[in-house]
């Protein structure tokens, strides 16, 4: 492996901590460095990888950031299910009260309904079925 400098190593722990893939960490690191690297090179630094070969720094660190992470990403409102579902909910009171129009619009509305509760039951626990009367 060749050596990297301190910023570079830095920046890979930094997006491994936010949960980004070795390979998108590559693809990160070679637009703001212009260095390239291999996903290999990236799970040295990795405390979850077989192959971290990182000091007890790097560990530490990983752990902050990926800390500080939960923290800030806990603050967006997207990021919580309750949220998520009030939205879906308000979108499927609007294209209810589509259904009453015209027949483009209605079929556009239902399309809608049809989305939102799919994406609703995946929220909830993946109990979305998309063949209920299909016999295996």
């Amino acid at each position: 492996m060749k050596r990297l400098p301190e910023a570079i190593k830095r920046r890979i722990v930094e997006h491994l901590a936010c949960f980004q893939r070795p390979a998108d960490v590559v693809d990160l690191i070679a637009e703001e460095f212009d260095v390239t690297l291999t996903p290999r090179h990236v799970r040295a630094y990795d405390p979850a990888s077989l192959q971290f070969a990182g000091s007890c720094r790097w560990l530490e660190y990983h752990a902050a950031v990926r800390e500080r992470y939960r923290e800030e990403i806990g603050k967006v409102a997207i990021a919580h299910r309750t949220y998520r579902l009030g939205k879906l909910q308000q979108s499927i009171d609007a294209a209810l009260r589509l259904l009453d129009k015209d027949d483009a619009t209605a079929l556009e509305a239902a399309e809608q309904i049809r989305k939102a509760v799919e994406t609703a039951a995946k929220e909830v626990g993946n109990v979305h079925v998309k063949y209920p009367d299909r016999k295996y």
